[in-house]
């Protein structure tokens, strides 16, 4: 599974998991953004469509914000990506 995100996608991708920002337990965008270092909001702001779009997150209207989560889809990509670095960590540690 790798939908060719661009690094600012995966960055918020492993936001949203590291608030916890999963299903039904959606964050406010504007708690997303003030996370996210060096990512502009319009620029997060169209990422988070195109994420959207592809059913790696969801969006809903909250009282006074959008609130995002992320989808199933999002957290096995996180969850994954994961993975990934756990295994490179543990071929560069046995290799070192």
């Amino acid at each position: 599974m790798n939908p060719e995100l661009s690094n600012n996608d995966t960055v918020i991708l492993q936001t949203l998991w590291e608030l916890k920002a999963l299903g039904t337990r959606a964050v406010p965008i504007q708690d997303l953004v003030s996370h996210l270092s060096g990512v502009p909001k319009t620029e997060a702001t169209e990422r988070l469509e195109q994420l959207q779009a592809r059913g790696m997150i969801s969006r809903t209207q909250g009282a006074s914000d959008h609130l995002v989560a992320l989808s199933p889809l999002g957290a096995a990509f996180v969850r994954q990506l994961q993975d990934r670095q756990l295994g490179d960590l543990t071929r560069g540690s046995r290799n070192g």
